[in-house]
């Protein structure tokens, strides 16, 4: 169970069994589980114990009782290394007879998670083609490492590019290192917030050449999951130089994705890059607004 949702695996028919967690009134496993309740996460067996409360147990040991609308998401223990695995992928195009516009856009991720680690990676592109105007290009990407530690605590190690020819950015490099919080936590939402240490080193595409600083970092994510068959998720983090205190910097994106049958979506939404101190003739603010159509697994 996760984002609000129990899925259910049967040995018949086709497809799983998908049910809404607030409509569960009892459950009973008989293999162990990873579950999370509030900000602590336990390994066991579930079972109901009287209405709306249920234990996690092992043999003769109850870690936990709880009400039912506690419990965050309740995930198997898989040994199998492909069962681990979560991915996406999603292309977009959008073409106007003026000014004869063709514009091609796709988003991808990968995802593996642990009992106690979760990696993942993605990568998005947007290629804009317009008579009379300049080719505007710009990929982006990101590798991320988290530590899962007691009590919604995590450490986290990435990696992003970014490559924007509207801000005369030939390629940026962040390497991150932080620590952060689930604040906020349910079968619902959740809430975190993350800071850390960043290393940016930036090539830009003019007589600038490049550069190399160190940037202190905050950053906060909300995704609500809960609301039909949306989902919403925003994210922000900002940078102030810690080489040149007068130089601020942000990112910030908010995706609204909408689910379709046979595991397709379509999803729309915005990124904004703000920078005080761009590159030369570059633009401070540079964003684009995408949709597309995607599958996931």
């Amino acid at each position: 169970m996760q984002r609000g949702v129990l899925e259910i695996d049967v040995s018949y028919g086709e497809s799983n069994f998908l049910i809404k967690w607030v409509e569960v009134s009892e459950i009973y496993t008989g293999t162990r589980f990873i579950i999370s309740i509030n900000k602590e996460t336990y390994q066991g067996r579930i079972a109901t114990i009287e209405e709306n409360r249920i234990k996690i147990y092992d043999t003769d040991t109850i870690f936990k009782e709880a009400d039912l609308n506690e419990v965050v998401f309740i995930r198997p223990i898989k040994d199998k290394f492909a069962d681990r695995f979560s991915a996406s992928v999603e292309l977009g195009f959008n073409a106007t007879r003026a000014q004869n516009l063709r514009q091609f856009s796709n988003r991808n991720a990968i995802g593996y998670r642990a009992n106690k680690w979760i990696a993942d990676a993605n990568y998005s592109s947007l290629r804009s083609f317009q008579d009379d105007i300049e080719n505007i290009v710009r990929q982006d990407g990101q590798l991320n490492f988290r530590v899962l530690l007691d009590r919604s605590w995590y450490v986290i190690n990435s990696y992003s590019i970014l490559s924007n020819s509207e801000q005369n950015l030939d390629l940026r490099v962040n390497s991150q290192l932080g620590f952060g919080n689930f604040l906020y936590s349910n079968n619902k939402s959740y809430w975190a917030l993350k800071i850390g240490v960043n290393n940016n080193n930036e090539t830009f595409s003019n007589e600038q050449g490049s550069q190399n600083s160190w940037e202190g970092y905050i950053s906060t994510e909300l995704s609500l999951y809960d609301i039909g068959d949306l989902e919403l998720l925003a994210e922000y983090i900002g940078f102030t130089g810690l080489n040149d205190f007068s130089r601020f910097r942000f990112d910030t994106n908010i995706d609204l994705k909408y689910e379709l049958p046979f595991d397709l979506f379509i999803r729309t939404g915005v990124s904004l890059n703000f920078d005080n101190q761009p590159a030369l003739n570059g633009t401070q603010t540079a964003y684009i607004i995408r949709t597309g159509l995607g599958w996931e697994w």
